[in-house]
């Protein structure tokens, strides 16, 4: 019985540490030199730090750089008040929001739904009401297109306000779903 465990640790030692890698060809290079590298040379340092700070698997820029363009684009949806259905009216928002979410800037991010709240009603209120916001937004674009798998949620209630005058225009503008985008 000793040897048969012995056998099997064995052979899980000796297929676990598998064949040696082979060294990778270059070319038929006899003459014992490495190939010519076809690609231009940097030559000033201005060069060289635009491209320490370009992401590798986008042309557009960094990813801090393609954040901050999309979230210029990117709207708010707006909410009634004490409601988190969303009004007819927002429906263009929505669908030009999710465009962006799936065109080529923003594809490989993360989407942040954020609902907010006025000052209105309780704390455990707000974070509740903004929870179900942020819910609504988010099946919202998901049936425009965006990947479920790409939004995460997050409620603020009410604390962080737009905009803190005391009137309608002002509670109006923090009862919203804001989208932060997160690489």
């Amino acid at each position: 019985m000793k040897y048969i465990y012995i056998l099997v640790i064995t052979l899980f030692v000796v297929l676990g540490s598998g064949c040696a890698e082979k060294a990778p060809e270059l070319a038929n290079n006899t003459s014992g030199q490495l190939p010519q590298n076809n690609t231009p040379e940097i030559t000033n340092d201005s060069q060289i730090s635009n491209m320490n700070n370009m992401d590798e698997n986008v042309k557009y820029g960094s990813t801090d750089e393609r954040i901050a363009a999309i979230a210029q684009e990117v709207e708010p949806i707006y909410f009634a008040t004490d409601s988190y259905t969303i009004s007819p009216s927002e429906h263009e928002k929505v669908d030009s929001d999710a465009a962006i979410f799936n065109g080529d800037l923003a594809q490989d991010l993360s989407i942040r739904v954020e609902g907010n709240c006025d000052e209105w009603g309780t704390d455990e209120y707000n974070y509740a009401l903004g929870l179900k916001r942020a819910k609504s937004a988010k099946d919202a674009l998901s049936v425009a297109g965006v990947n479920e798998g790409r939004m995460a949620l997050i409620s603020y209630g009410e604390s962080k306000p737009v905009c803190s005058e005391h009137n309608d225009a002002c509670w109006q503008q923090n009862r919203r779903a804001d989208f932060t985008l997160l690489p």
